[in-house]
Parts: C-alpha cells; sequence; structure tokens
C-alpha cells in the first residue's frame, strides 16, 4: 500500500505543474507569487526526508521532481514575464467569454476555476483539467485523489484566476479612499476573533526595595470582537455575443465597472454603512460627536476643526487625519478675513496638505454642502487604522439570466461576487464625528 505521505506529496506536485506562466504586470508580485511556490517545495523536501521503509525508489524519484521544479521556479523568478494591461484586458475577456459560453478548456489554460456551490469556495490550487475534465487533487473529504468532480456541464460559477484578481484589485483600491488606508488582514474563515488592546491595557508597578512582593491589580486584558465576512454580489449588464476583437475591451469593461462601484462600496462600508451589512465610523457607537459653534454648516470656521480635534488624546491624534468632502473643503478654503483675503489658501496657491496641521482626505461619498441641514454629521477626525477590513481571497463570476429583466426584455448580467469584512475597533473617545446643530440649538 502506498505510504499517505507519498500520497499527500504526490497531491502537492500536482498543484504545482500549474504554476502561472501568464506573466505579471509588477515585478513585486511576481516576487511574491514564486516566493510562495518555494515555500511549498521546501515543505515536500521536508516531508521527503522523513519517509521510511521501502519507498526509497519512489522518494528519489519524487526529490528529483522536486528539484526540476524548483530549477524551473528560479529560472521565471529571474526573469518573470511582463504582462502588459493589454495582455491582461485580453486575457481577462477571453475567460469571461469562455465562461458565458462554458468553455472549460479556455478557462482551465487561462487558469480560472470552477467555484462548488458551498459555503467554502473551492481553493484553486485543489483544481486541475484534464482531457477528461476538471479534476480534484489531494481533498480527501471531497473526493479521491485525481477524480472527476462530477457534473460541471451545470456548474457556471468560476474563480477568476488569482493573478488577475490581484490586478483587478490594485485597480479598485485606484477608485477608492479609504482602501490604502484601513488595516487590512486576509481571511481564511468567514469570521475571526481580533484583540484590540486600548491603552492603558499594559499596568507598570515599580519595585523599590529587593523582595518587594508585587501588589497588583488584574490588567486590563485585550477585548475581543468578532470580524465577520459576507458576500457581496453586483450584476454587470451584459450581452451574449463575442468574437475575440473585443477580447480587450469586454476585459477592460469588466475590470472599469467592477473596480468602481467596488470601491465606492468599500469607502461606504467604512465610514458611512449603518448596519447595512457592517457599520461605519460615521455611525459607530461610542464616538465623539462635536458640534460647530455657528447655526448652520455656512457658519462652519477652521475653528470648528482646530476645537474638535482636541476631544481625543494626543497618542491617538498623531496618528489621525479628516474625512470630509470635497465640498465642505473648499467652504473653509474660501472664508476670508477682515479684509477680504482668504485664509488658508489664496487663488494662486495649491491646496495645502492639511487643515489645520492634520491630513485629510476627500471622500466623494460623504455629505455635501448643500445636503448638510441641521444636526447632520458631515466629517470624521479618526486614525483610519481602527477600521479592520478582511479579506477572503477570490472573485466569482457566474453567467445570471435568472432576473425579471431577462424574462421580460431579454436582458442578460454577469454576476460577480467577493467577499469582505468591515469593523470599526474601538471607536469610543478615539473617533470624532463633525456636525451641525440640532434645529433651534
Amino acid at each position: 500500500m502506498e505510504n499517505e505521505l507519498i500520497k499527500a506529496v504526490k497531491a502537492k506536485l500536482a498543484a504545482m505543474t500549474t504554476i502561472e506562466k501568464a506573466g505579471f504586470s509588477d515585478p513585486a508580485k511576481a516576487e511574491q507569487y514564486f516566493k510562495e511556490k518555494e515555500q511549498i517545495l521546501e515543505d515536500i523536501v521536508k516531508v521527503l526526508e522523513t519517509v521510511t521503509g521501502d519507498q526509497a525508489a519512489e522518494t528519489e524519484a519524487l526529490k528529483q521532481t522536486v528539484k526540476e521544479l524548483r530549477d524551473g521556479i528560479k529560472g521565471q523568478a529571474a526573469n518573470p514575464r511582463e504582462l502588459s494591461r493589454r495582455e491582461l484586458c485580453y486575457r481577462l475577456g477571453k475567460a469571461l467569454a469562455a465562461a458565458w459560453g462554458g468553455n472549460h478548456g479556455a478557462l482551465a489554460e487561462l487558469n480560472f476555476t470552477p467555484n462548488l456551490k458551498a459555503e467554502n469556495w473551492t481553493n484553486p490550487h485543489d483544481v486541475s483539467w484534464s482531457d477528461k475534465g476538471w479534476k480534484l487533487s489531494g481533498v480527501a473529504e471531497k473526493a479521491a485523489l485525481g477524480s472527476p468532480m462530477g457534473n460541471l456541464a451545470t456548474n457556471e460559477q468560476y474563480l477568476i484566476n488569482p493573478i488577475y484578481e490581484t490586478e483587478i484589485m490594485q485597480d479598485a483600491a485606484k477608485k477608492s479612499v479609504m482602501m490604502g488606508l484601513v488595516r487590512n488582514r486576509p481571511m481564511m474563515g468567514p469570521s475571526i476573533m481580533l484583540p484590540t488592546r486600548d491603552r492603558g491595557g499594559v499596568q507598570l508597578h515599580w519595585l523599590t526595595a529587593y523582595g518587594q512582593q508585587i501588589t497588583g491589580s488584574k490588567p486590563r486584558g485585550a477585548e475581543r470582537v468578532e470580524l465577520k465576512a459576507y458576500t457581496l454580489a453586483g450584476y454587470i449588464p451584459w450581452y451574449d455575443e463575442f468574437e475575440e476583437d473585443i477580447f480587450v475591451d469586454l476585459g477592460a469593461m469588466f475590470m472599469d465597472e467592477f473596480t468602481e462601484v467596488y470601491g465606492q462600496e468599500f469607502d461606504r462600508q467604512c465610514l458611512l454603512a449603518d448596519d447595512d451589512p457592517f457599520t461605519g465610523a460615521m455611525e459607530a457607537a461610542g464616538t465623539v460627536k462635536v458640534s460647530i459653534a455657528g447655526a448652520t454648516v455656512n457658519d462652519l470656521s477652521w475653528k470648528d476643526f482646530r476645537d474638535a480635534v482636541y476631544k481625543i488624546p494626543a497618542e491617538e491624534r498623531k496618528d489621525c487625519a479628516w474625512f470630509l468632502n470635497e465640498t465642505v473643503l473648499n467652504h473653509v478654503a474660501n472664508i476670508e478675513d477682515t479684509t477680504g483675503r482668504p485664509i488658508w489658501r489664496r487663488p494662486m496657491e495649491a491646496m495645502p496638505g492639511k487643515l489645520d496641521l492634520y491630513p485629510y482626505h476627500e471622500v466623494g461619498i460623504l455629505p455635501q454642502m448643500a445636503d448638510i441641514g441641521a444636526d447632520t454629521p458631515f466629517a470624521i477626525f479618526m486614525n483610519p487604522k481602527r477600521i479592520q477590513h478582511g479579506n477572503r481571497k477570490g472573485i466569482e463570476i457566474k453567467k445570471f439570466d435568472q432576473t425579471t429583466e431577462s424574462l421580460e426584455y431579454g436582458e442578460l448580467f454577469l454576476r460577480f461576487r467577493k467577499r469582505d469584512g468591515f469593523l470599526v475597533t474601538r471607536p469610543e473617545n478615539n473617533i470624532i464625528v463633525l456636525k451641525t446643530k440640532a434645529a433651534g440649538g
């Protein structure tokens, strides 16, 4: 009977034969990708060293396979093929067309993999393609090694090539204000528990005599909070005719549509969402609400910003920034002194990078001046790292024609799904929300 360790090694080596050759548009991402592959090979070598018994010949053969793969990886890592933007769009468009038409061979060539209809999405490394169809490799609880996945004729859910996913998310970050500022962490499951130690979590004691006993109170430990991830689905109006000469436009269209709406939704969940399904900083419980001095938002002054920041401790302030709509910022920039000169910025000057010594970020989804009424929050002062973003890998696409529009008008949609979690941590006395006074206040 074949050694179980040998079986496991063979499964990993089978997955290693699908090393991405499509290229990378970012050298740093290429380096990271190949480092991960090197680590897998290192783990395989360590396992082979523990194999005993009469498996010596097979072990040596596997070691030789590992050596060849390692040499191949070193060659590719030294000279990773650069993937141009146009080629990325072409390959993405070709894969979208293949997913729409159920061309599994083309999808496998582009490293798109079917996603089983389960809560835990299929790991792309567990799936391989052969002349007999899709197969799961080395996943005993799902299927025996090398056995067919089953009836995939009706499975139209596919996971985007992980390398293309990385490129898409880099584009999405350019459409979002918050994505590059919050604390991002990978999630392997639907939820994780996070320790959120605040200032004062460590207690100190001075010993003033030899042998003195430490009299202590119990130190306040880190509070643990749960970061949950939910599935976001979007529907892009699509059409049903594909020719090779439109693959570039098809890929570019998907990237534009996805990154635009995802970037905005990312910011909304971070800042404005009210239990929908997460709660953003402006609606989080425990934030410090500060009303401006004037009766209406038109009386807003730079002094309101200055007075507000001192509501939270200095050690927290040093990492904070303002988040506000550009129309509010423009109002502050146009405030004049008694001689009619702008206090903050003269017409010939560029916009300053700080608002009364603190950096600021213009966020289009926050309230505009014209929409700010009485008792309305409109600006946030905080350390954006207070917001935790949980990222579960994978973007899924699916042909979606089960809609009212499809039945009535023949309109089709390409559905995408992605899994994310958002959590504002320790907002109490750490986040300021600037607002107008209540009516009659």
